[in-house]
């Protein structure tokens, strides 16, 4: 059996949706990804949470950055394996591991994305916390925009009625301000971007 063909996810289902506004959504927030990369000029960049690399491919895809060398790092094998085979033209190194004992030097990284992956933690502060403490460069964080992204699941796609739109497997719910405010308990903020329906914020290091 081919565990790859008969692996499912919500991320992957969300990044095969054909809906026209899915399709323009997620185009928009990797304009707005790719713009705030560019501000940073990585040469190389550490994708925590990368999932299946959609969105290290939409990120390659767009151009116009200098990306040498990027790794990702995800629980899911399966999710790896896929992106391995996706990026497979890429410099791209997949490393199995959890979020919170991240098994990396982070000062090797230009840039720290993580993207779409807060929401899901019960514990957020913890990684943002070691992260602080054990990195010195730029960081990307994004998290989808509340009320605003529950209430587009809710009446454009009719997810989740019953928990008001809510994803099953979101147990964060940030605003943009509120997003912004445990941002800045541990980084210093150079741009917030919302693209409809999603938080970003690139950050640095608060000085100690």
């Amino acid at each position: 059996m081919n565990k790859i063909k008969n692996y499912s996810s919500t991320n992957l289902v969300k990044y095969q949706c054909q809906h026209p506004f899915a399709i323009k959504a997620i185009g928009r927030f990797y304009d707005s990804i790719v713009k705030l990369i560019a501000l940073v000029r990585p040469a190389n960049m550490l994708d925590i949470g990368c999932g299946e690399g959609f969105g290290l491919r939409n990120i390659y895809e767009k151009g116009g950055i200098n990306i040498k060398y990027c790794c990702g790092l995800d629980l899911e094998l399966e999710a790896l394996r896929m992106a391995k085979k996706s990026l497979i033209d890429s410099q791209f190194d997949a490393t199995n591991g959890d979020i919170y004992y991240l098994p990396f030097k982070l000062n090797r990284f230009d840039l720290i994305l993580c993207l779409e992956v807060l929401e899901h933690l019960a514990c957020p502060e913890r990684i943002l916390n070691k992260i602080s403490q054990h990195y010195n460069g730029y960081c990307m964080f994004s998290v989808p925009n509340e009320p605003l992204y529950r209430l587009t699941r809710l009446l454009l796609f009719r997810l989740n009625i019953r928990r008001l739109g809510n994803h099953p497997e979101h147990v964060n719910n940030w605003s943009k301000k509120s997003f912004s405010r445990l941002i800045q308990r541990y980084f210093i903020i150079d741009q917030i971007v919302a693209p409809f329906p999603w938080t970003i914020v690139l950050c640095h290091k608060r000085e100690t």
